[in-house]
């Protein structure tokens, strides 16, 4: 696809990345030359020096000319003028990013008028996605579909675990629980295991299942962390804010430390019965003061990846359940990944997975199939995509136990009239299924790519 992107900063930057690496045509627009001279010179891109907002350099772009224009600037304002503009000038799809909690609340308004046909909110993402690892507190990661009741969980085999050294085709019998495992990392290499797959301690394992079950498959494996009850949020960032109304919407008790008094001001208007706090966070006698060693969670959310990291290390070495590090350089994360004891994100990253769902969604909808969403698994060397069956899809009508299915791919989860559930050998997906699809093969773009080529046809 010919996709061009204005805003060269870290959201940007996370977005042209991915996107290079799925081979689009790129065009990339930022008003400081250093940051156009950067990408073009690292990636594989056009660059592009000017504002986005004006008509001349969205005409030098080819903005009219795009299939998908991204606008990633960090001024909402702009990227909404700059998406209305490039959609006059004959672009067929524009996604803005947007941070603003008044264009959020009315999105879909946004979405009609300003000719807008997709948009991303990063700070909400993120502060979903630290809100459903803190529901399970075992997990490095969790990922949800929309509309979806199951979840897959990202855990690490910790010693002593009574999951060491069993075969996964023993789990049911073992637990009792309708859970599916849908990936392991075992060192550099990751692998959609088989049923005679033995686990290790130390392997990463991303499972599958209800909530309920995949709560009591955790107790019973011997890796269940008490829930969460109490939390500090160590920064009054954007998504504190997000962040802190998921929480208290589920019962747990917030208290936010913030540096800056405006800042928590600000936080205490828009959050009128949580407990915030005006002090230097990084100060360990202030997070002793305010509770740390009586906290089930902690999250760092400062603008500074090094305090995050550390300060998350000092929350977990006083006894912290659950630990959660916002870090935006993703340099970082990867360098963590083995080292950090919980779990670090990258909003960044967070974003860029998003769009590139919604991209793919876009480039292979077809009669057989659409995209709905993507998630990355396994240090995003597995793709978990959301399928909607499409009525000419020639995996229909036939049980899955007598599909010729490839090799390294899995069905990980059936949504069919609101209900979800793991699909065996005698499933039969029906138009209108939405199929959840584990691969390690990048090139399954539409849900009959996981058939092999002699049971693909029309």
């Amino acid at each position: 696809m010919k996709i061009v992107i204005a805003g060269a900063g870290k959201m940007g930057m996370a977005a042209t990345q991915q996107l290079c690496r799925e081979g689009h045509d790129l065009t990339l627009i930022d008003q400081r030359q250093d940051r156009v001279d950067n990408a073009v010179n690292s990636m594989d891109v056009i660059g592009c020096c000017g504002s986005c907002a004006a008509p001349e350099t969205l005409k030098d772009a080819a903005a009219g000319q795009s299939d998908l224009f991204i606008a990633a600037t960090g001024v909402d304002e702009a990227n909404l003028i700059a998406c209305q503009l490039a959609k006059k000038m004959g672009a067929r799809h524009a996604v803005a990013l947007l941070r603003n909690p008044a264009y959020i609340q009315n999105a879909e308004l946004l979405k009609e008028t300003m000719h807008l046909s997709f948009s991303i909110h990063p700070d909400y993402v993120t502060a979903e996605e630290i809100s459903r690892v803190l529901q399970f507190p075992a997990a490095i990661r969790v990922e949800s579909f929309p509309d979806c009741e199951m979840e897959i969980v990202t855990f690490k085999i910790e010693e002593n675990s009574t999951l060491t050294g069993m075969p996964l085709n023993r789990l049911g019998t073992r637990f009792g629980q309708k859970i599916l495992i849908c990936c392991v990392e075992r060192g550099e290499t990751v692998q959609i295991p088989r049923g005679d797959y033995v686990l290790r301690t130390g392997d990463r394992i991303s499972v599958t299942g209800l909530p309920g079950a995949l709560r009591r498959f955790f107790k019973a494996a011997g890796s269940y962390k008490k829930p969460v009850r109490n939390v500090i949020l160590l920064g009054g960032s954007r998504s504190a804010v997000p962040l802190t109304r998921l929480l208290e919407s589920t019962g747990v008790d917030v208290t936010i430390i913030e540096q800056s008094s405006v800042r928590c001001q600000a936080l205490a208007e828009m959050l009128k019965d949580t407990a915030i706090h005006c002090a230097d966070g990084t100060d360990t006698a202030v997070l002793q003061e305010y509770g740390i060693s009586r906290a089930d969670g902690f999250v760092a959310l400062t603008g500074f990846d090094e305090d995050n990291i550390i300060l998350g290390l000092y929350a977990g070495k006083v006894g912290v359940g659950k630990v959660i590090s916002k870090v935006n350089n993703t340099k970082f994360v990867e360098l963590l990944r083995d080292i950090f004891p919980d779990t670090t994100l990258s909003p960044q990253e967070l974003v860029a997975e998003r769009l590139s769902g919604y991209v793919r969604g876009l480039e292979h909808a077809s009669e057989k199939s659409t995209i709905e969403a993507l998630y990355y698994l396994g240090d995003r060397q597995v793709a978990a995509t959301e399928f909607i069956v499409g009525a000419k899809a020639a995996c229909t009508g036939t049980a899955l136990k007598d599909l010729p299915i490839s090799g390294g791919v899995l069905l990980a989860t059936v949504i069919r009239g609101g209900k979800s559930f793991l699909p065996d050998g005698q499933t039969v997906l029906q138009p209108g299924d939405r199929v959840i699809v584990v691969s390690t093969d990048r090139t399954i773009v539409e849900l009959d790519d996981i058939l092999s080529a002699s049971g693909k046809s029309v």
